[in-house]
C-alpha cells in the first residue's frame, strides 16, 4: 500500500428530510428543518399504524439529470416501478459526480468506481408485493393445489424477491454511471457508511482507482418501524433525544448520502474542491449481541483507539466528536462511556445530528458525516437538538448551544447493530 498517498473528498449528495442537494440540505440544519411528520399507513381501508418519520418532501428521480433511458432499462428488468431505495442511491450519487464536478460519461472506465451499502436493499417493495399478491390470491376464493399456488406466487414474486440480492443495487447504480472497474457492496448494519470509506480509501492508495463514489441510504417503510416498535427501540414522541435522561429509542428518517474519494494528486491536478482529508480508521466486530451493545465492553474503544493510531493524531488534537447517538437507552451508556474513556479529563466537544434527520438505518453513518464535512466547510456546529436534560451517567461536552469553531481534525463514531463499531478521522486541509 502506497503510504504517501493521500485520500481527499471532492464531492457530497445529500438527500433528507432537512432538504435534497448540498445547499438545501446544509440550509435545512441550519434552520432546524427537520421534516418531522406522524404518517399514517392503511391496510386497504383499516388504519394499519401511525408513527413518527423524518420524511422529504418533493423527490423527483426525473430531476438529477439521470438518462431516462438507463432509468428505463431499470424499470423495464424490474418489471414495475424504481423502489424509492434505489431511486435515493441514484439521486445521491449523481449529486455527488456533479459537487465533485465529474462527467461520469467523460471519464475513463479506469479511473472511477463504487461502493455501495444498503442494509436490506429492495427488502420493503418485496414486502409489499408479497403481502398485495397473496391477499389477491385468497380473495379469489378459488380453488387451488398447493403446488399450483406455489408455483403462482413464485412467479408473481420472483423479480422483486431477486432485486434483494444486493449485487442488484450495485449492477443498477454502476451501469447507470458507466462504473466498470473493482466494486463492493458492503453491510455492516449502520455502520456501513464509515466501513464503505475505508474500503474506498483502501481501493485508491492499492492504486486500483483514483476516485470511488460511496453512497449509502434507506427508504425506512412501516415493515422497519414494526420491527423497532416490537423490540422496544422506537420513540414515541417522535423526538430523538441524544444522552437524554428522557431517551427511549429512534424515529427513522428517509434519505441516501453520495460522498466522491479521490487521490489527493488526481483532486489537484484538475482542480477540485477539496472539504476534508480521510486519515484512517479503526474498526471492531464486538459479536456479542444484535441489538444491544456490550456494557463494559472494550470494543468500542478499541475502535477509537485504532483510529487514532493510524491516522497519527493524538486524542487532544481533535476538535469534535461526531457520536452515533441512536436515542436508545444501552447505546447511549454504551457510547459515553467509550468517550470518558478515551478523553479522560480532556473536554473534547461532541454532538449528534440524528435529531435533524432522523435515523437513516444502513445510510446514517455516512448521511451524518456529510454533515460533518459542512460543518467543517463553514465553522459552524448545529446545536444537539431535543436534549433538554442530559443523563447524569454521561460525563461528555454535549454541544446544546450552536457553537463558531475552526475544526481541523474531527472524529466520526459509530456503534451499530450487531456490534459492528467504528471511528474514522477526517482533517480540514490547510489552506
Amino acid at each position: 500500500m502506497n503510504k504517501e498517498k493521500k485520500v481527499v473528498i471532492t464531492g457530497i449528495g445529500p438527500i433528507a428530510s432537512t432538504g435534497i442537494g448540498k445547499h438545501n440540505f446544509w440550509q435545512g440544519i441550519v434552520n432546524k428543518r427537520t421534516g418531522l411528520e406522524l404518517v399514517e399507513y392503511y391496510a386497504g381501508d383499516d388504519l394499519w399504524e401511525s408513527f413518527f418519520l423524518h420524511r422529504i418532501k418533493k423527490f423527483d428521480i426525473n430531476n438529477f439529470g439521470i438518462d431516462s433511458d438507463d432509468l428505463e432499462y431499470i424499470e423495464n428488468w424490474k418489471e414495475c416501478h424504481i423502489d424509492m431505495d434505489l431511486q435515493y442511491l441514484l439521486a445521491s450519487v449523481k449529486l455527488a459526480l456533479d459537487d465533485s464536478k465529474i462527467d461520469y460519461k467523460k471519464v475513463a472506465k479506469d479511473k472511477l468506481t463504487l461502493v455501495v451499502s444498503h442494509e436490506n436493499p429492495a427488502m420493503e417493495c418485496f414486502y409489499e408485493n408479497m403481502f398485495k399478491e397473496l391477499f389477491a390470491k385468497f380473495k379469489t376464493k378459488l380453488k387451488i393445489n398447493e403446488k399450483k399456488f406455489y408455483n403462482d406466487i413464485y412467479r408473481r414474486l420472483v423479480k422483486s424477491g431477486y432485486e434483494t440480492q444486493a449485487f442488484m443495487y450495485l449492477f443498477h447504480i454502476a451501469r447507470t454511471f458507466n462504473m466498470h472497474k473493482y466494486s463492493l457492496f458492503i453491510n455492516n448494519a449502520c455502520a456501513s457508511g464509515l466501513y464503505a470509506i475505508e474500503a474506498a480509501k483502501d481501493m485508491i492508495m492499492l492504486n486500483k482507482v483514483p476516485m470511488v463514489v460511496v453512497v449509502a441510504g434507506d427508504h425506512p417503510n412501516i415493515f422497519k418501524h414494526l420491527w423497532f416498535k416490537m423490540i422496544g427501540m422506537y420513540e414515541p414522541d417522535g423526538k430523538i433525544k441524544p444522552f437524554s435522561k428522557h431517551s427511549k429509542g429512534l424515529v427513522m428518517g428517509e434519505g441516501a448520502a453520495g460522498l466522491v474519494l479521490e487521490d489527493y494528486e488526481h483532486a489537484k491536478e484538475r482542480g477540485a474542491h477539496i472539504y476534508a482529508e480521510y486519515l484512517g480508521g479503526g474498526f471492531r466486530l464486538e459479536g456479542w449481541k444484535v441489538t444491544i451493545p456490550q456494557i463494559g465492553g472494550t470494543s468500542y474503544q478499541e475502535a477509537i483507539t485504532e483510529a487514532l493510531e493510524r491516522s497519527n493524531v493524538k486524542k487532544g488534537e481533535i476538535d469534535l466528536v461526531c457520536t452515533h447517538a441512536p436515542g436508545t437507552i444501552a447505546a447511549n451508556n454504551y457510547e459515553a462511556q467509550a468517550i470518558m474513556d478515551i478523553f479522560g479529563n480532556f473536554r473534547v466537544p461532541a454532538t449528534a445530528f440524528k435529531p435533524y434527520v432522523g435515523h437513516n438505518l444502513g445510510g446514517s453513518a455516512l448521511l451524518e458525516t456529510i454533515i460533518l464535512l459542512l460543518t467543517m466547510e463553514n465553522g459552524f456546529i448545529p446545536p444537539v437538538l431535543n436534549t433538554t436534560e442530559i443523563d447524569s451517567r454521561v460525563k461528555i461536552d454535549l454541544l446544546r448551544e450552536k457553537r463558531d469553531i475552526k475544526l481541523r481534525f474531527v472524529l466520526k463514531l459509530c456503534c451499530a447493530f450487531a456490534g459492528y463499531n467504528a471511528a474514522l478521522i477526517f482533517k480540514k486541509l490547510d489552506a
